[in-house]
């Protein structure tokens, strides 16, 4: 409500008065004659009187509990104070505290100087500004606190503007040095205020002036500079286009009793003939000194240092009998009021000229403005300021009478009057903080803390508190009252941490005067969150009961309606459920029962039939909980537990319980909210469990629920839930019990519930069934699945024993027997799975195995593969090989045979016992590994089909690849695993899922940039293209080749093997296709285009191996496009028939391609001399690639005597005689071998004739013709330089017999033999001659 708060006081007036000097006999009203300022902040307050001034701060009294205003400082000036000043300084930095940094104290004098003064006395700076008295000081920053800070100092012929961004610079360095001088720094305190910008406005045309005020900068649109133009000028005036800039000061007095004085700001352009007139003047003047020529000079300028303007009062409010006294400025500088000798208060609209109001009877009146603004925050931040909604209140104190009169400047009419002490002085304050500085920003709104401030005669400061709502009218007008008592109440409870009954009291009769319904629930969830619920009992109470039939008469009121009903249903249940007194309430729940239609005697009504009933689990449920628990202790079964936070006290536990719950809504049942967070869903869970746990008496519990209307489905839910977050160790066979007994009587409350009838499906425990199924743990859902079943199960006795029916098998009961062993079977799985080991032996690579929220929900998700899937990453996390999975299989299915009866072992089984026996001890070395998956073999024996899981492991291999591409080891184990899978359909389906998902368009990658470069790419090609350096692309190349060998050897194998049936558990109505299922039912591949890209891998392979520079070679060696080839394998194009047969034309660059891979392969030979005699070859590498690259020629359909042919030739190029000569034998057509031999050794012949130390010698003993076909040899220097001739002799003998041998006799065939013969006796004589 508006009052008026005393906020301070002076403490010992008298004391104050000493400080002035007045005198002991001066009468009681002397304050009144003083002058007095009130910082903006209230901190500090100064007074002056005659040549006394004074300094009180502020200080809080604990004993008093209020602030009172010591004196600071006193001191006697040289000169009658007229005026004080009280001003804030704004820090020079950005500070969270919005506070001011120092005080400046700016005093007018009797003799026209102007003094500024720090809050401990010191004088900075006195200026001279005028001969007469200053009449008033004042500062304006407008309605947000963000106007410039000039400093206007009236007098009765004119006002000086002191520009506040110089003054105050000048006066923090005044105090600097000040504090300088005082420290001993310097010795001289001198500072210069020439700095300071200051203007002099003189006021002319009127004929007194008793007050004045600046209003502001006049910003006058284009119209109305042309309407006044004309009516001062007349029609045809010429004037200027652009509105001048003008300052406007009002002022009051005598004739007018109103003036408008304007101040020409800044300059504008003047007109055309202004320039031209004033040209004219110009030259004019001075023709006399050209045409005489006169040196008179011209004379100097005498103008004082602040040069004064003249002020223009263009028009005023004229009254002959009225004489103004006073004049104040309202914050938005829109309103100002005046007061006159005739006791009116007069309202001026400043924009307009008019006077819109005045009021009587205000004789000697002080007048100030309040602006308010619709925000709760005294101070809001400025970005928002401007969007809120304000009001103007119009402060009238009439000294004589006592009387305050407040009023609303909207509608100028009166909202309060307030009797105050006589003879008072109002202290109006237009300023914040000010003097900042250019990089301070104000991020607050910048309004003085005290705007009007009322100190009375013995020194008692009182401010006015107007609610906002005072502004409004009608609906909003009782909103805003609501809001102000809202904010009442708030303030009541911020107080204090535990509420007196006082305050209690005081609290609820503001509840009374509540009159919206959307304040009153505001007020309730306030009260929720902050009280104990006797208090919102008590204003609940009182809120339905202020309710009256018009009240409803909407759907939106109907809502609040709802909710407050809901609410005292929902605090009942909750107090009962807590076991707290709820006789405060009973009135209440009766009245809201009655509104709702719900019985008020279901409190009174008791089942004798309950009271002999037992709560145990089912015999058969009770042994399976007992072997899970068992194995869980076994395996430490320590899972994610959902985090769970508990209320520090009731009123939070009680918050936190309503706020979870739809009350605005009537329904049949009081429900819990859709968007709950699930850890506030975990608390509130916790804390209903507990409480029902802790009852003494379970079967209240139904009572508790009807009488509340609280959903027994919602709560059945939250008592599910914290079971779910339960440590295991917690649950016993005991608070299963009492789960069901509670389950029990919970669910009586509800019709759905108990009726199940036989041989249908209850849509409620359907429901149920549902939540379990989508829990975390598995096993908690199997626990309390159990404990719903053994519910039904006494709901099914009772309703058996009306029906006489005689099937103990029903529906309900059956589909919680499925439910309970597909949870059994995921709870097992989940348990397994945790276990983590390291594989002892010959393992593969581990891969990650995350921790994965295994539920029943995730296995209806994922589908049919979803349990082998986990138990193949669970095998590959711990690097379990593949052949020890399935010798696992085949030791638990031949070894009861091996140790009962070895004899009825078949002849096809014995392959799969000698597999078993050799792969025995990677199982006997890792027992708890295999127990596990044996476990999971008995409970899932079709999911854990060896086949199926190793599937399952080489996709987890190949996506594990696809993330890290240069660790090609994981591809290597897809391979293996890949090899170990016996059903030939799904092994060829899976090479190619594979292949088309993951490897696929890599290897299209390498394929293209190898064509591109024609060799092994450098790293950064690599890099660039495929992600990876060289070096693991040649890796990648090497089991591309072999992946593609064992991927056509599949499809070759797959041609005649039958489709197997894949076979599921029964988990799964419907589901997606299981990774096996697709991979089987893949289409088979065209064999001819397998067999290219295996040609193509091989190319690129060999060639990179070898470093092999062969330019295009996809392009060069095959005529079929190698895109089409590549994208065919398993891509969507259109078919074509090709074949893998190359033409002919490819017959010749394919051999030039062998010819240069035998090359390479056999300079990988390398030779160690054991002795003088005898030489021994490394020639292992030289032979597994001549192998790979007979495979090459074969596919290309070359004859492998060409391999051999070349491979010959090269070995007897490089020396190698002796492994030369054991190849001759293999080759069929040995007289095409015998001519570069015949060449070789000619160049071999040259170089003995180098390395002969009698060279003449060595020429006489060489048959002529010989000799001349050695002049006509160019030397091949790549022949080794030191031949033996006796090895060659040995090759030459083997050609020739194998030409014997194999070869039909030519003319040519002759003449090369018998060359060969006489080389061979050459050789022999150049032995025996040792040249």
């Amino acid at each position: 409500m508006c009052n008026v708060e005393q906020v301070a006081d002076c403490g010992d007036i008298l004391t104050l008065g000493r400080a002035l000097f007045i005198p002991e006999k001066e009468d009681e009203t002397w304050l009144s004659k003083c002058s007095v300022s009130l910082s903006s902040c209230g901190n500090l307050l100064a007074v002056g009187y005659k040549k006394r001034l004074c300094f009180l701060t502020a200080q809080w009294i604990s004993s008093i509990e209020s602030n009172t205003y010591l004196v600071s400082w006193s001191g006697t000036l040289s000169s009658e104070v007229t005026s004080v000043l009280a001003l804030s300084i704004c820090p020079s930095q950005q500070s969270s505290q919005n506070g001011p940094d120092w005080f400046c104290i700016v005093v007018g004098f009797i003799n026209g100087s102007v003094g500024f003064y720090t809050n401990t006395g010191h004088l900075l700076l006195l200026e001279k500004l005028e001969e007469r008295p200053v009449l008033r000081i004042s500062c304006h920053t407008g309605t947000f606190g963000t106007l410039p800070d000039d400093i206007h100092i009236f007098f009765q012929s004119g006002v000086c503007v002191l520009s506040g961004s110089s003054l105050f610079q000048t006066l923090r360095n005044a105090k600097v040095q000040l504090a300088k001088v005082q420290a001993g720094i310097l010795s001289d305190y001198s500072i210069d205020s020439k700095s300071i910008q200051i203007r002099k406005w003189i006021f002319t045309e009127q004929e007194q002036i008793n007050d004045a005020a600046v209003v502001g900068l006049d910003l006058k649109n284009s119209y109305e500079h042309f309407l006044a133009a004309s009516t001062y000028g007349g029609y045809d005036t010429w004037y200027r286009s652009i509105p001048p800039l003008n300052t406007l000061i009002l002022t009051t007095g005598i004739v007018p009793y109103i003036g408008f004085h304007y101040a020409m700001e800044g300059g504008t352009t003047p007109p055309l003939q202004d320039v031209a007139r004033a040209v004219a003047n110009k030259i004019k003047s001075a023709l006399p000194g050209w045409l005489g020529g006169s040196t008179e000079s011209a004379p100097s300028n005498t103008e004082p240092v602040i040069r004064a303007e003249q002020l223009s009062m263009r028009n005023g409010v004229f009254d002959s009998q009225r004489q103004g006294t006073l004049v104040a400025i309202s914050p938005d500088r829109r309103l100002a009021a005046f007061t006159d000798n005739l006791g009116r208060v007069a309202i001026l609209d400043v924009t307009k000229g008019y006077i819109i109001r005045m009021f009587k009877g205000c004789r000697d009146a002080q007048c100030a403005f309040i602006q308010i603004f619709d925000t709760e925050n005294k101070k809001p931040q400025l970005s928002m300021v401007k969007e809120m909604r304000r009001a103007m209140f119009l402060i009238i104190y009439n000294p004589k009478k006592g009387l305050i009169d407040i009023r609303l400047m909207q509608r100028g009419t009166r909202i309060a009057v307030f009797t105050a002490t006589k003879n008072g002085k109002l202290l109006y304050n237009t300023c914040g903080l000010i003097g900042a500085e250019k990089s301070y920003t104000h991020k607050k709104l910048n309004l003085p803390e005290f705007q009007c401030v009322l100190i009375d005669p013995d020194g008692k400061l009182k401010r006015f508190n107007i609610p906002f709502y005072y502004s409004l009218g009608g609906e909003h007008l009782e909103r805003s009252k609501d809001l102000h008592v809202l904010r009442s109440i708030r303030d009541i409870i911020k107080k204090t941490t535990k509420l007196s009954e006082e305050a209690k009291v005081e609290i609820i009769e503001s509840v009374e005067k509540l009159n919206t319904l959307e304040i009153k629930r505001h007020c309730l969830e306030m009260l929720i969150k902050s009280c104990e619920s006797d208090i919102l009992i008590a204003c609940l109470e009182r809120v339905w009961g202020s309710l009256s039939s018009d009240d409803v008469i909407n759907q939106h009121n109907e809502k609040f309606k709802n909710y407050f009903g809901n609410l005292a249903l929902v605090t009942l249940f909750h107090r009962r459920i807590c076991s707290e007194d709820v006789d405060d309430m009973q009135d209440l729940v009766v009245k809201v029962r009655k509104e709702f239609g719900v019985e008020n005697n279901l409190d009174d009504v008791t089942n004798d039939q309950d009271e002999n009933l037992e709560f145990n689990l089912l015999e058969d449920d009770n042994c399976i909980l007992e072997r899970l628990f068992i194995l869980a202790q076994e395996r430490d079964f320590k899972e994610h537990q959902a985090k769970v936070t508990f209320a520090d006290n009731r009123i939070s536990t009680y918050k936190d319980f309503v706020s979870c719950f739809e009350l605005e809504q009537k329904n049949r049942y009081i429900s819990l909210k859709q968007d709950i967070p699930p850890e506030k869903f975990n608390n509130l869970s916790s804390d209903i469990f507990k409480s029902v746990i802790r009852l003494k008496d379970y079967s209240t519990l139904s009572n508790f629920v009807k009488s509340s209307k609280v959903d027994p489905k919602e709560i059945v839910k939250l008592v599910i839930t914290h079971l779910m977050n339960m440590p295991l160790e917690q649950i016993t066979v005991d608070l299963i019990e009492k789960m069901i007994a509670i389950l029990y009587y919970l669910c009586s409350a509800t019709e759905e519930a108990t009726n199940v009838i036989y041989n249908e499906i209850s849509p409620w425990w359907e429901n149920i069934r549902m939540m379990l199924v989508e829990q975390p743990c598995p096993l908690r859902s199997m626990i309390v699945a159990m404990a719903c079943k053994a519910v039904v199960k006494i709901f099914e006795t009772k309703s058996s024993e009306k029906e006489d029916a005689w099937e103990s098998v029903t529906k309900e009961n059956a589909k919680w027997g499925i439910l309970i062993g597909k949870l059994e079977d995921i709870s097992i799985l989940s348990i397994v799975l945790l276990f983590k080991a390291d594989f002892k032996g010959q393992s593969i690579p581990k891969l990650a195995f995350e921790d994965i929220n295994i539920n029943l929900k995730y296995i209806y998700s994922r589908g049919k593969g979803s349990i082998t899937e986990l138990i193949a990453k669970w095998l590959c996390s711990m690097g379990v090989p593949p052949s020890s999975i399935a010798a696992n299989e085949l030791m638990e299915k031949y070894d009861p045979v091996l140790n009962s009866d070895p004899s009825s072992l078949e002849d096809d089984d014995r392959a799969e016992i000698l597999y078993m026996e050799n792969n025995r001890s990677l199982i006997d070395d890792n027992p708890q590994i295999f127990k596990w998956l044996s476990l999971l073999r008995r409970q899932f024996p079709l999911s854990t089909t060896t086949d199926y899981i190793i599937a399952n492991m080489s996709w987890e291999y190949a996506m594990e690849w696809q993330k890290c591409m240069n660790k090609t080891d994981h591809l290597d184990v897809v391979i293996y695993c890949l090899q170990i899978i016996t059903n030939v359909r799904l092994r060829l389906g899976m090479y190619s899922i594979i292949w088309s998902t993951y490897i696929k368009h890599v290897f299209e990658t390498c394929c293209r940039l190898v064509n591109k470069v024609g060799k092994l790419p450098k790293d950064h090609l690599c890099l660039q293209d495929v992600g990876f350096k060289s070096e693991t692309l040649l890796s990648f190349l090497k089991i591309c080749t072999y992946y593609l060998e064992e991927f056509y050897s599949c499809s070759m194998m797959c041609v005649d093997a039958e489709k197997q049936s894949i076979q599921y558990e029964k988990i799964w109505d419907v589901s997606v296709p299981s990774l096996v299922e697709v991979a089987q039912d893949t289409k088979n591949d065209n064999s001819e285009i397998l067999k290219l890209n295996y040609q193509i891998s091989c190319t690129l392979y060999y060639q990179c191996h070898f470093k092999l520079k062969f330019s295009k070679p996809l392009d060069i060696l095959y005529d079929i496009d190698y895109q089409y080839i590549l994208e065919a394998l398993t891509g969507n194009v259109v078919h074509r028939d090709i074949s893998a047969k190359g033409s002919e034309k490819l017959m010749s660059p394919r051999m030039k391609f062998l010819t240069k891979l035998i090359r390479h392969a056999i300079e990988t030979i390398s030779c160690e001399e054991n002795d003088e005699k005898s030489i021994s070859y490394h020639d292992e590498e030289c032979v597994l690639w001549i192998q790979k690259i007979c495979l090459l020629a074969e596919v290309w359909d070359i004859d492998n005597n060409f391999v051999f042919r070349q491979e010959v030739v090269g070995l007897y190029h490089m020396g190698y005689d002796e492994i030369a000569e054991t190849i001759l034998g293999m080759i069929k057509e040995p007289e095409l071998v015998l001519v570069p031999i015949i060449a070789i050794t000619i160049q071999r012949l040259k170089r003995s004739l180098e390395n002969s130390k009698n060279q003449a010698e060595w020429i006489v003993s060489m048959p002529p013709q010989l000799y001349k076909r050695l002049q006509n040899t160019v030397l091949d220097t790549s022949i080794p330089a030191n031949p033996s001739l006796a090895t060659t002799i040995l090759v030459l003998q083997k050609v020739l017999s194998e030409v014997e041998k194999k070869s039909s006799e030519t003319e040519d065939l002759k003449q090369n033999v018998k060359l060969t013969r006489l080389i061979i006796e050459s050789c022999e004589l150049l032995i025996r001659r040792k040249l």
